[in-house]
């Protein structure tokens, strides 16, 4: 039995088995990642600031990830904001856990990281790192200061 493929198939094999070659050479990626790392503009005078992201877990194991920190800051931790009773509050040095392969997205009105005792007055446009622990995983990402997070 004959095999027929077109000339047009016979070109294919070498690009499929080189995208082949190209995925198992590529480097895994790292097991905690940050993504759309801002910081809300605060007004002057302002005691804090608030930080958001989206972090991924791209681990096969659950992270818990229960601190920040940052050259700029003096103090950074976790919050989260909830209403209870009809009340608006925030509930500081909270835990935030990750699913394996999971995202957990760190906004306005739920968890945010609150950054405290500012070294350095910033404006829109500024950047500074920001390192979240994670259990045996942690992350540094630049972290952009912007008006509307």
């Amino acid at each position: 039995m004959r095999l027929f493929l077109p000339q047009s198939r016979l070109l294919l094999v070498p690009i499929v088995a080189t995208l082949g070659l190209y995925a198992c050479n590529r480097p895994p990626a790292a097991p905690l990642s940050v993504e759309n790392p801002r910081i809300r503009l605060a007004p002057p005078g302002a005691m804090a600031m608030a930080g958001y992201a989206t972090l991924h877990n791209n681990g096969s194991e659950a992270l818990r990830c229960d601190s920040v920190s940052g050259p700029d800051f003096g103090r950074a931790e976790i919050h989260r904001s909830v209403v209870e009773d009809g009340v608006s509050r925030m509930l500081g040095g909270q835990i935030l856990a990750i699913a394996a392969g999971g995202s957990a997205e760190l906004k306005p009105g739920d968890y945010h990281i609150m950054l405290f005792e500012a070294a350095r007055a910033f404006g829109a446009g500024d950047t500074t790192e920001l390192t979240i622990d994670c259990g045996p995983q942690q992350v540094t990402a630049k972290f952009r200061v912007v008006e509307h997070p």
